[in-house]
């Protein structure tokens, strides 16, 4: 992740200042069924960072509705907003047409799970998230930006969460981020495929594949190869 300042914002938050995000991943998978998807993973600090809140003596016998609302997001500790924390199923990228191209990113917005959406169907949508427990994200409004160097884009990204781990179900918190300088993590490769089959989809449909290497994982991996950028001298 870039080193900038990236946050997220919640309305309906009592930290008015926004949470630092403290990982942000942006990648790709490739299935077993060679359909390529987009994944996203961001992980806020804890609710409290920005403002020190303090669960001193003052701060317990402040019954206030705000300080109230405070302790309750303390509670919940961070957020995690992500389509591969869950397995979640990320953003289809269409190559039926055109081989994937960095360059198409460049100012286009994917609109994904437009409400409304079905709540008792969690994992047919394309992000999960903890914001106050296990709760529901749809409406993505999600932009890239291009920068002057290659592979990485800013990335704006709004949606509208449910607190469905209070019952609750209309989608009441809007979300906004502006992620700047996010590096292309590269491609994982469904460990089911083979090395041959990998590269010749990647020959097929990818434009500048010089700019990418097929390395092998790790031991550990749950992938045997990912396609990652190649490193700049």
């Amino acid at each position: 992740m870039s080193k900038e300042n990236n946050k997220i914002y919640f309305t309906n938050s009592p930290f008015t200042n926004g949470h630092k995000v403290v990982d942000f991943v942006w990648s790709a998978r490739l299935d077993q069924d060679l359909n390529l998807y987009m994944d996203l993973h961001l992980e806020s600090d804890h609710y409290d960072q920005e403002e020190e809140y303090k669960d001193d003596i003052e701060e317990i016998d402040d019954v206030s509705k705000e300080n109230v609302k405070k302790a309750m997001w303390v509670n919940f500790d961070h957020c995690v907003l992500s389509s591969s924390y869950w397995s979640n199923k990320g953003i289809p990228i269409a190559i039926d047409k055109s081989p994937f191209n960095f360059e198409d990113l460049n100012s286009k917005t994917f609109l994904i799970d437009e409400l409304p959406i079905a709540l008792d169907e969690p994992e047919t949508l394309a992000f999960g998230i903890s914001m106050l427990g296990n709760d529901t994200v749809a409406n993505h409004e999600i932009t890239f930006l291009d920068t002057e160097e290659y592979g990485v884009f800013d990335i704006k990204w709004k949606a509208k969460v449910a607190n469905t781990y209070a019952d609750e179900t209309s989608f009441d918190y809007d979300l906004y981020a502006y992620m700047k300088n996010i590096k292309f993590a590269g491609i994982k490769v469904d460990p089911r495929l083979t090395k041959e089959q990998a590269k010749k989809f990647f020959q097929e449909n990818l434009v500048d594949l010089n700019e990418f290497e097929l390395l092998e994982e790790e031991e550990f991996s749950l992938e045997n190869y990912a396609l990652k950028l190649k490193q700049r001298l």
